[in-house]
């Protein structure tokens, strides 16, 4: 009997051993160390209309597991049906604020006072989205900058975009858009993104003239229509440019980790302080006979830079006399805040905040004084913003730090530029004129000319900006 159970025993153990083997060989455990994981679920799915054509509200079906779009005013107003509260308006002036207030009810009133609901912040997933009054932000000081900053300061998301029916043209608004820390703004059918937080970049990827940012140009796209879809795991963004049928044509793919370990320690220590903003006021007089420009004593008058610190970094005077001297006097030049210009371009006429008479000469000079406190020595950075058509010269306290799109050498009043299209403020590196500024009053000299007598183009606005670390203000 014993022998009869230890042998049901054995039997037992051996069956055990069996069906453990099976079980453990029917579940594939991982051999290697790794195992197979089920893709975590999107943080958000955003889908947005550029300037397209077709149904939206088709899309709209289509596109399921989109929860909300973005789309212009405009688009939706063409496609009633579209409307509801799946789908956020961009303000873009086609309406009235007044109309654009009452057509969606969904939209927050009064995010910001005084713009109604034309400019608003909503919260989805991981992302906080502003809709803004591009209208209104075309002036640099506008209420909607300072609400950016409060707004992502108080309640910060893993990311950050804003829409806007066009360019405002200001570098003041990409910088408050780069140091509140928006990593895309999405304008018509292009995308601006900071290139620092970019993991993979689209095939249409090009720089622009805002320090940072890049722009992704859907436009370049062979298939039209089209959605841009965001979809957010974690950190990691990736916006798709999908067909019908989800079929992406293009994507971008970026990182909240890459902005997040920017030294923003150093964008708080380094002051941009404005020596003189964008649609300043300026003295302008047309180019005549009673401009004079004098060539001192020494100078090569078709030299380079003619205006410049000698060998032994003294610089070259000019008498009173002269326009770019900072002793001449202007206080009978007229006066006008820019962009200052002309010019046959129906768009770039809305642009223009000061209207200058076409005469017989191709250029027009411009002056304005600005006040710096302070030592000049403490400054780490000097950066001009300049928009213009067709080609200038800039001086500074008497001496040239800029000129494009003309000549070399000292010019005069029938001095013709070389044709371009209109340049939208272009940024250009001053630090090696630092040297130039002094503690007190500073004068900035512009001269900008035609590139043919009966050109009907001319415009000019600019911007100049120091860095600091805190010890030099205006």
């Amino acid at each position: 009997m014993a022998s009869l159970y230890k042998y049901k025993l054995s039997l037992s153990f051996l069956v055990l051993i069996g069906i453990l083997f099976c079980s453990f060989y029917w579940t594939r455990v991982p051999m290697e160390g790794s195992k197979s994981s089920v893709a975590a679920a999107a943080s958000f799915r955003f889908g947005y209309f550029g300037q397209q054509e077709g149904e939206v509200g088709d899309w709209v079906k289509q596109f399921k597991d989109v929860s909300y779009f973005a789309a212009s005013n405009q688009l939706l107003q063409q496609h009633p049906e579209a409307q509801s509260f799946q789908l956020y308006p961009i303000y873009d002036g086609s309406a009235t604020e007044q109309s654009f207030n009452q057509a969606y009810p969904h939209v927050p009133t009064e995010t910001l006072s005084g713009y109604g609901k034309s400019v608003y912040s909503i919260t989805k997933g991981t992302a906080r989205l502003f809709f803004l009054n591009a209208d209104r932000l075309q002036d640099a000081g506008d209420g909607q900058l300072e609400w950016i900053r409060k707004t992502i300061a108080g309640n910060k998301q893993t990311f950050a975009f804003a829409w806007l029916s066009e360019d405002p043209k200001l570098p003041e608004v990409w910088t408050t858009f780069r140091k509140a820390g928006i990593s895309a703004v999405f304008i018509r059918n292009s995308v601006y993104v900071l290139d620092l937080a970019v993991t993979q970049a689209p095939s249409d990827y090009k720089s622009t003239e805002y320090e940072d940012w890049k722009i992704w140009d859907l436009s370049e796209l062979d298939e039209k229509p089209l959605i841009t879809v965001l979809e957010a795991h974690g950190n990691a963004l990736t916006m798709m440019a999908e067909k019908e049928q989800g079929k992406v044509l293009d994507q971008l793919e970026l990182n909240a980790d890459n902005l997040a370990s920017w030294d923003l320690s150093t964008l708080r220590e380094k002051q941009d302080i404005s020596l003189v903003g964008i649609q300043s006021l300026w003295h302008y007089h047309l180019g005549d006979d009673s401009i004079k420009s004098t060539i001192p004593e020494g100078v090569d008058p078709v030299g380079e830079g003619p205006i410049i610190e000698t060998s032994h970094t003294e610089p070259v005077p000019l008498p009173s006399s002269d326009w770019r001297s900072p002793e001449y006097d202007d206080s009978g030049w007229k006066t006008g805040r820019s962009p200052l210009g002309y010019t046959t371009n129906k768009e770039l006429q809305t642009y223009i905040q000061t209207k200058l008479e076409s005469g017989s000469s191709p250029t027009y000079y411009f002056r304005r004084t600005f006040d710096l406190n302070g030592d000049p020595k403490k400054l780490s950075g000097l950066l001009l913003h300049i928009a213009y058509e067709d080609g200038y010269v800039v001086y500074l306290n008497g001496q040239e730090v800029s000129r494009d799109s003309i000549l070399t050498g000292v010019l005069n009043d029938s001095s013709l530029a070389i044709p371009n299209e209109f340049t939208y403020y272009r940024r250009i590196d001053l630090k090696a004129h630092l040297n130039k500024l002094v503690k007190g009053t500073n004068v900035i000299a512009v001269e900008v000319h035609r590139g043919h007598p009966g050109a009907p183009n001319l415009l000019f606005d600019l911007g100049l900006s120091v860095e600091s670390n805190g010890e030099v203000s205006r």
